[in-house]
């Protein structure tokens, strides 16, 4: 199974954006994951088309699973 961490935010012009992290640590905590997204925001880390982050929106994990066809 593939694992990713999405991280959504609102930008500055009230769109939004995602960062994608694969393979997260499985141990990873919401904690953690909100502290670092409010740094991000908080240098305005992340452009997305020119246009800085305003704000976290919310965090979860996609689990995928890939079955190779025979």
């Amino acid at each position: 199974m593939k694992e990713t961490l999405l991280i959504e935010f609102q930008l500055e012009n009230n769109k939004n954006t995602t960062i994608s992290i694969p393979d997260p640590r499985t141990d990873v905590t919401k904690a953690e994951v909100i502290t670092a997204a409010e740094e991000i925001v908080e240098k305005k880390a992340v452009l997305s088309a020119g246009v800085s982050v305003a704000a976290f929106k919310r965090a979860y994990i996609r689990t995928i699973q890939e079955t190779e066809l025979e």
